[in-house]
Parts: C-alpha cells; structure tokens; sequence
C-alpha cells in the first residue's frame, strides 16, 4: 500500500496516542541514539520530537561534509566534539558560529593544535554563554578564554602547556571566570602556589578540583587554596601529607576524593576517617604505603560509600575483600582489578554482601583460583556491569555459577579468559537482559565443540568475537538468534568468509557498526555490498589489504556510511 494513501494515514492516526510533545519526549529520552534514528522514520511528528531530542555532536572529517544539514537538523545541540577534527580548526569554529544553537553549552577542542584562537574569537560572538569547554593536550591561551567566555563553569585543562607567562594567565583566568565551578588540572604544569591560591580565591562557586599529577604544587600550596573554598565537593590530589589532611577534614561537603598512584600511610587514612567526612566516591587506584589496618579504619567510618577503586593494591587478598565487603552495604560500583591475590571467594563475596552492588571490575585477578561452594551463593538482582577480563583460571563453571546469580547483567567482559568457552553461552541463554558482551580472544577450540548459539536473545546488541576461531556457519547461528545486533567486531576471526558476513548483514536489520580488519578470507569490495544490502549500516572497518575506490567510498558516505581500513573512528 502506499505511503500517501488515506488508509495508511488513518491507521497511523489511530495508533499514534495523543500525548502532549512533553511526554514523547521524556520517552524518547531513553532510548539511545541508534533506536532514535528509527523512531524518526515513523511520522513526520516522531522526526521533529527526535530531532530535538539529539543533544550531543561530534564532528570530524568524514562529517564535515554533512555539517550544514546535521546543523540545521539538530537545533536543541547541546555540546559539540572536535577532538577527532584533522582540518582547519579555525574555519570550522566560525562555520559553526554561523548556525542558530541556542542551547549550545560545551564544546571540546581537546588535542587540538595549534591552539584555535582566531576561531574561538569568532565562536564566541555567537556563543558568548558557554558554560564548558575541554581543551586538554592543547597549548592555551587563558586570556583568550577568559575574555571570550566570562560564563564559563567547567574548565578542563589537563596536561596542557603555557609558555613562561603561564602564572599571569592562570590569575587571569581566575579573575576573569569566577562563575567556575569544576577545573581540571590534571599533569597540568602550569601553576604556581600563588596562581593556585588565586583560582580557589576568586572562583566562589567552585566544587570540583583536580589538582593530581600537577607536580608544580606544593602540599602546603594546595592545602592553603583549598581551605578558601570550604564548599568543595570533590578533590583529587597526587599525595597526602598531615598539612593536607587538616585542610581536607575541613571540607565538611567533600563526597568524592581521589589519591590514585599516590604514597598514603595509614594514619593519613585514620586521620581521613576521624574527620567524619560524608564521602560517597574514593578512589586509591595503584597507591601504596598502606595497609588493610588504614582503609578498614577509613571505610568503618564511611557508612554512605556507593564508588571504590582499589586497583592495583599490593596487599589486597581474599580475607580482607570479605571482611570490607561488609561494611559496604551502601556500595554501587567496586574496582579491583590487577589484584592477583583476589579469587572467586572475594567476587561472590562482595555478591552477597553488598545488595546494591551495579558493576563489579575485577580483571586481571586470579577469579578460579578457588572454588565457591554453591550454597553460599546470593543471587544478586542489582549487578548489571561485569569486567572479569584477562583472568587466566577462570572456567566454564564458574561463568555459568555466576550467570545464575546475576541474571539481570546487561554488560559482561569475558575477553581473553583461555579458559572459557561454553561459559559465555550460558551467559547468553541465562542473563535475559544482556546487551554487550565481550568474548575477544577466548580460549575456543572448535576442534572440542562447537558454539552453537541456537536460541533467541533478542536484547543484545554489542558483541565482540575479535580474535575468536569461529566458523561461518556458527557466525550465521549467532546472527539468526542475536539478530538485533547493532556492532558486531569480527576482527582477526580469519575463518570468516565473504559468505559469513553476508549472512551477518542479511539477519541482523538494525546492524550499524561491523569491523572485519584482517579478515584474509572476506572479499576487498565487500563494504559497497554491505551499505548498499544494509542501509542501517554507519561505519564498517575492511580488511588491510581492500582498496576500495574514491569512487566507492564516497558512495559510503553518500549513504551515511563510513569505511575504513585501520582503527574504528567515530563520526
């Protein structure tokens, strides 16, 4: 039947409610970009709401050519990306500035070099209220962006470079954006006790501060700053002497604190504790110099904890995993992984003592090491993240024992664990949410049996098989059964043919992403079948060897695709 028939726009009349834009909206705003782009192609009405819905752009050289369209399309943009722009950054920025984005409040020009400052003079004449600006791994002008941008509230300068007059430009920033309220100082080389006690001075409003890796700081420098700005929310800083810890146990407000790759004794720690500060988020990645006597004394006290970072720590072991997994009711997300003591008994642990527990990280440990007995076991209906990723003894068992307790998982990393084969099925057939999963490099022998995925999981949309010795005809199960897939890597998988991917593009209707670098078997035109079969198609990585024509490419990108022979770059 037509499009244009009367019938047809009476059917979508009647199944169209008539809800207020309002309420499409907040609809709307769950679902991720992929799904919107479908939900546009139902009414001209369901177009419009999508487009406003769109908030984030990222811009490089394979879109400039659809820049004025996606522009005039996308008015509600609230910030735009240029990390991966490779052209003239100067002329890009006032072709930008010619467009009508009043909601536009960020923009990122991270990595960018030279620093764009004639562009950014003409940006903000269209934009004068930016609220954020990220230009880290650039060379900036301060001045500039104090002049430009007075209604600056987050500035992101990490591992930048100022040349000599680098302590009069921070006192310039610091006087001329004194709405800030997050700076990020990260490896920044940069600032001098004196400019830094400026920044905190003048910037009344500021919450959030990171000051770690900047090692042209002193404690003493930044112990003095910080108790100017008493309502500070969360710090990061590169090390903890007994002047900063007076300073921090003053900040009453403070939720979230960083010391990753730091030295911290345990007093420090205890002294942390009895200040009695209302943490929420720590972080003591890859520190040393203290013991399970320091953190147990810090994390007693901390009864509102939801974030923890443990990695990389020495001393961490079974015992004392279990015994802080209980005073971590409150816990959401926990990181520990790089700690090769920690086995099954530390994971099922935090499982079971832990309700709220999100996401657990837990790679490169020794998880298998030792068993769980099943009557231990809790299922967990909160867990959704899972990372157990380069864990060399875990097997088949113990992933199917842990697909049984975290049925609700949406994410799992499996990606070169040798020893799990039919584990990740179970996790497939068991976990009746999962969207990604990923089985890099697993430790597959065909010649054993083979991975037959021969049920429905309609719900998963990411999987990574890179490096895995899969058939065609597995991969054609896999596509039958996963047959909403939206990215699919298929890198290394050199028993992939042309007549595997073929299938893949055939079953999958909502495919977007497929990556097939040295895939020896698959044919060089492949990719102007693919856009042409599969209009869902955005972004396909070929094999080294294809030589696709200009011809050919821009035929891609005609069809809003984009084609590449080396690393997967967004658009």
């Amino acid at each position: 039947m037509p499009p244009s028939s009367s019938k047809n726009r009476r059917y979508h009349q009647q199944w169209q409610p008539n809800l207020p834009d309002e309420c499409w909206e907040s609809v709307f705003n769950h679902l991720n970009p992929h799904d919107l782009e479908s939900i546009s192609l139902v009414s001209s009405h369901f177009l419009s709401l999508s487009n406003r819905i769109r908030t984030h752009l990222t811009i490089s050289r394979h879109t400039l050519p659809h820049l004025p369209a996606l522009l005039r399309r996308f008015t509600s943009l609230t910030s735009i990306k240029l990390t991966n722009y490779t052209g003239d950054i100067n002329a890009l920025l006032s072709r930008i500035a010619s467009f009508d984005l009043p909601s536009l409040h960020s923009l990122d020009i991270s990595y960018q070099r030279p620093f764009p400052s004639h562009g950014l003079r003409r940006f903000s004449k269209k934009f004068p209220t930016l609220k954020s600006l990220y230009c880290s791994h650039t060379t900036p002008d301060l001045v500039l962006i104090a002049e430009c941008f007075p209604n600056l509230e987050e500035i992101d300068l990490n591992h930048t470079f100022v040349p000599s007059d680098a302590d009069l430009q921070v006192k310039a920033l610091a006087s001329g954006l004194k709405k800030l309220r997050k700076v990020n100082l990260l490896g920044t080389y940069i600032l001098r006790d004196s400019s830094f006690f400026t920044l905190c001075q003048n910037c009344v409003f500021l919450e959030e501060l990171f000051v770690h890796e900047t090692c042209s700081l002193s404690n003493i420098g930044i112990a003095n700053a910080i108790r100017e700005r008493p309502q500070l929310r969360s710090l990061a800083v590169s090390s903890l002497t007994y002047e900063l810890i007076d300073a921090l146990v003053s900040l009453k407000g403070l939720i979230c604190l960083h010391f990753s790759y730091s030295h911290i004794s345990d007093g420090a720690l205890c002294a942390i504790a009895e200040g009695g500060l209302p943490l929420r988020e720590l972080s003591l990645r890859g520190c040393d110099g203290y013991q399970y006597g320091g953190i147990s004394c810090l994390l007693r006290k901390c009864n509102s904890l939801q974030h923890l970072d443990l990695q990389g720590t020495e001393f961490l072991n079974d015992e004392c995993v279990i015994e802080l997994s209980l005073l971590l009711g409150n816990l959401n997300v926990v990181k520990l992984s790089r700690n090769v003591k920690l086995t099954d008994l530390s994971l099922f642990a935090i499982v079971r003592n832990c309700p709220l527990i999100t996401e657990i990280r837990m790679d490169s440990t020794g998880v298998e090491k030792q068993k769980v007995e099943e009557d231990c076991l809790v299922v967990s209906s909160h867990l959704k993240f899972l990372y157990l990723s380069q864990n060399k003894w875990l097997d088949d068992e113990s992933v199917t024992m842990l697909a049984s307790v975290c049925p609700n998982l949406e994410m799992m990393d499996l990606s070169h664990c040798r020893r799990v084969t039919m584990g990740a099925i179970e996790v497939l057939r068991r976990c009746r949410k999962i969207q990604c999963m990923n089985l890099a490099h697993l430790g597959y022998d065909p010649s054993q049996s083979k991975f037959r995925v021969n049920f429905k999981v309609p719900t998963l949309f990411m999987l990574n098989l890179s490096g895995f010795s899969i058939s065609n005809e597995e991969l054609c199960l896999i596509s039958k059964s996963c047959y909403n897939l939206k990215e699919l890597d298929l890198d290394y998988c050199e028993k992939i043919s042309t007549n595997g991917v073929k299938q893949v593009v055939k079953n999958c209707k909502q495919l977007r992403m497929i990556s097939l670098l040295s895939c020896k078997k698959v044919s060089p035109d492949i990719a102007t079948w693919m856009v042409l079969s599969r209009p869902s198609l955005r972004e396909i990585t070929i094999p080294r060897y294809s030589r696709h024509s200009v011809d050919q490419i821009d035929l891609c990108l005609r069809h809003g695709c984009f084609v590449s022979w080396n690393s997967k770059e967004s658009n």
